[in-house]
């Protein structure tokens, strides 16, 4: 089981933040369009329960490859951050897998569109996201292997947030998904 230490937050411009991101040490890495298509059921209503699946479909601009993931987050574990359990493994045809999904009672939601920037700095991943429909955004984020763990890479994800400019009053644990959902 690997934990998803994530937070979230609005940003004014994405220039100024990549710009921010790379003066503290964070490497630019892949530039990506990500289209996530999450699902429901009548069998596990995941946004009740504070869970997400989704099938996303990745498509590298910088070298054109494409790849496919399905990915199960469990409930939020706190009330201050987006940090969740985290399952996923790579798929083969994305479509393939949607339709697989569909044919066994999962139903698909309006799918989230994002051009995604990553930024890497030691274990911490930091994504400049510009989300169809809802404007850019920062997620800064560390995969650790244990809930034990997740403390201390909250206090790193917070230290950043202060190090840029920001603090974790600045964050919003509500989904792109839930968001868009909600216009």
């Amino acid at each position: 089981m690997s934990v998803e230490v994530e937070i979230k937050l609005k940003i004014n411009s994405r220039t100024d933040i990549e710009r921010v991101l790379e003066e503290t040490g964070f490497v630019r890495a892949d530039l990506v369009l990500e289209s996530d298509t999450y699902y429901t059921s009548d069998h596990h209503d995941f946004a009740a329960l504070d869970e997400a699946f989704r099938v996303r479909s990745t498509e590298n601009r910088m070298t054109g490859k494409r790849s496919a993931a399905i990915t199960y987050k469990g409930a939020k574990m706190d009330n201050i951050s987006m940090t969740r359990q985290e399952l996923e493994t790579t798929v083969g045809d994305a479509k393939i897998c949607r339709k697989i999904l569909e044919h066994i009672g999962f139903r698909p939601v309006p799918p989230v569109e994002k051009l995604r920037q990553y930024f890497h700095k030691e274990n911490i991943t930091a994504c400049v996201d510009t989300v169809t429909n809802l404007g850019d955004y920062l997620e800064l984020e560390i995969i650790v292997e244990t809930e034990e763990k997740k403390e201390a890479a909250l206090d790193k994800v917070k230290e950043i947030l202060q190090t840029i400019g920001y603090s974790m009053q600045d964050t919003t644990r509500t989904s792109y998904l839930s968001m868009l959902l909600a216009k």
